[in-house]
């Protein structure tokens, strides 16, 4: 009888009734006697070696096929890698297999492994009660692991003795009955345990939502955050509750299945792979301590060279101290544009020190985040360079009345991609900075100072209406409107003497910038009223031929009412040697 082959040089039936009669009356003398009859017709059996082949070599790596594992009731004993003779790994592992499950189901058992020779090839035979049942060869070795065959024969045995024993408590009832007792117990407590949680799922849920609604001082930019404070606590709660509910299971599952003895394998493997996973855990977290101390100094140094400079800068935007390379317009773009620069090269710097940062998979999403920004940010960056063109060019800045292509109204944000202008009805206008700075922009706060806003409404009149008439008439329509100040007081311009009209500048000055639309509204209803109440038409003429009157004003009324013969004062105007605001004569501001 050969280590696998079975009973080589008999027929099978007469193997099996030999294999029961043993089983039947374990006899020791036969057991003896039929394992010296299996070793000495192993050894009249011809063993073939490859040519320069040794005894007690393993076989040659040509003649290695799969590993074939031997598993015998769901537990895992030994595993061929060389053939014997004509059978194959799978084939010496089926046998080995049916040898096994042919063992009496009760004990004892004797299982030893003893190193013996077969013709040319040096191995072990694992033998139960004296019966071999699984043969070792040199080249069922891992040549990785480095065990002995000596090592490995017992390895098996010890493996073999632990399935026999499981299967024979299998078949207890006493021990089975106290398995489903300690089953049921374990369910009722997980049960309870699960009851537990959900439980206080629900207190935590409303200790979270309690607590964000008391808060007050969860705002950023002036926007409520309370209620996403409050859903991302409650979902925080969730994650909790179902991570602690999937354990729970887990090591319940675990604790099942260990109690039943065939499935006592599975649960000593998920078992392993818990703590496994736990202990790796916490070698990784042990491991990454130093890095997250450094990436916490450096979070820590960031937030207070961010907070010292961020500081500065806004004492300068609010008019504490004064910096010859810093506008108090600019001074908040200069602070936010600052410190995105310090975090970033913070982040740069406390990159190598993020634990997993050198892996391929923290790389890979690296990779990939950005080339999604680099892909979806070209319209981002064109916007938020147009922003700080805007904003360093200080056009305007929030609280301005300014004219932006056809909006018209007042400036209530300026962000770093776009400016918010309120018009007179109350419409909020978002105007993108590539638009703005692409277009032309009026302001009509910047230079008012305290003499108010200068605005010029313009009416044109035949050469036949005098032109102290007119602008006497325009002063007196001036005077009579409300929202014109009258220090320093309107006064009128002859801009243009064009083909058939002379075109008349009345200049005044306002309070207000966002009220001019309203004021010169008032003001065209006074100049109609004026222009009526004197007898003057408001006419341009265009002349189709040349007419048959000269069209003139007689020097008799030159100063017809309500003029007169005083001097026309036309007031200071900006030019080029006196600027706006600036009297012309003493150089004093007007």
């Amino acid at each position: 009888m050969g280590w696998d082959s079975g009973a080589n040089d008999c027929e099978p039936s007469l193997c099996d009734s030999v294999l029961t009669a043993m089983t039947r009356e374990r006899t020791f003398g036969l057991i003896v006697t039929l394992w010296l009859a299996s070793a000495l017709t192993a050894l009249a059996q011809p063993v073939s070696l490859p040519a320069g082949g040794q005894a007690g070599a393993p076989p040659p790596a040509a003649e290695t096929h799969e590993e074939v594992p031997l598993v015998v009731w769901n537990r895992m004993i030994h595993t061929f890698r060389a053939p014997y003779e004509q059978y194959s790994p799978a084939q010496r592992a089926a046998k080995a297999k049916a040898r096994i499950e042919a063992l009496p189901e009760r004990g004892p058992w004797e299982i030893e492994a003893s190193e013996t020779e077969v013709g040319q090839y040096r191995g072990m035979l694992v033998a139960v009660n004296g019966v071999p049942v699984i043969g070792v060869l040199p080249g069922d070795l891992d040549a990785e692991s480095g065990e002995t065959l000596r090592q490995a024969a017992d390895k098996a045995a010890a493996r073999l003795r632990a399935m026999l024993e499981a299967r024979a408590r299998q078949r207890s009832l006493p021990l089975m009955l106290k398995a489903v007792g300690l089953v049921i117990g374990a369910t009722a407590l997980f049960l309870a345990a699960l009851w537990f949680v959900f439980r206080a799922r629900r207190l935590l849920h409303s200790r979270v939502q309690a607590s964000a609604d008391r808060s007050r001082r969860l705002k950023v930019g002036g926007v409520d955050i309370r209620p996403q404070v409050g859903a991302l606590g409650r979902a925080a709660v969730q994650s909790f509750v179902w991570a602690a509910s999937l354990l729970l299971a887990y090591l319940w599952l675990v604790f099942v299945l260990e109690r039943v003895p065939y499935t006592e394998p599975w649960g000593e493997r998920l078992g392993a792979y818990l703590i496994n996973v736990s202990q790796s855990l916490g070698v990784r977290a042990l491991g990454a301590l130093p890095g997250l101390f450094t990436v916490l100094l450096i979070f820590l140094l960031t937030r207070v060279v961010a907070r010292v400079v961020g500081g500065f800068v806004q004492q300068v935007e609010e008019g504490k101290l004064t910096a010859p390379w810093l506008q108090p317009e600019t001074a908040q773009a200069t602070r936010r544009l600052v410190v995105v620069i310090i975090w970033a090269f913070a982040v740069t710097l406390a990159y190598p020190y993020i634990p997993g940062s050198h892996t391929d998979a923290f790389k890979g999403v690296s990779v990939f985040v950005g080339l999604m920004i680099s892909l979806g940010s070209g319209g981002l960056v064109n916007q938020v360079l147009s922003g700080l063109v805007v904003v360093y060019s200080r056009a305007f800045r929030p609280g301005d009345f300014v004219r932006i292509g056809e909006t018209e109204g007042l400036v209530s944000e300026v962000g770093m991609l776009s400016t918010k202008v309120v018009t007179r009805r109350r419409e909020e206008v978002t105007i993108p900075h590539a638009v703005l700075v692409g277009t032309t922009s009026t302001n009509y706060t910047r230079l008012a100072g305290d003499e108010g806003t200068i605005v010029a409404a313009t009416v044109t009149i035949g050469y036949d209406a005098p032109w102290r008439q007119v602008h006497a008439m325009l002063l007196l329509a001036a005077e009579q409107t409300a929202g014109v100040r009258k220090n320093p007081h309107p006064r009128v311009m002859q801009k243009a003497l064009a083909d058939f009209y002379v075109e008349y500048n009345l200049v005044f000055n306002l309070d207000r910038p966002e009220d001019h639309s309203a004021v010169l509204s008032e003001l065209h209803a006074q100049i109609q009223d004026a222009f009526n109440e004197f007898g003057v038409q408001i006419m341009s003429p265009h002349f189709e031929t040349q007419p048959r009157k000269q069209v003139f004003v007689p020097k008799a009324d030159w100063f017809a009412a309500p003029a007169s013969n005083a001097p026309p004062d036309i007031g200071s105007y900006p030019t080029a040697e006196a600027p706006l605001g600036v009297n012309s004569k003493d150089g004093k501001q007007t």
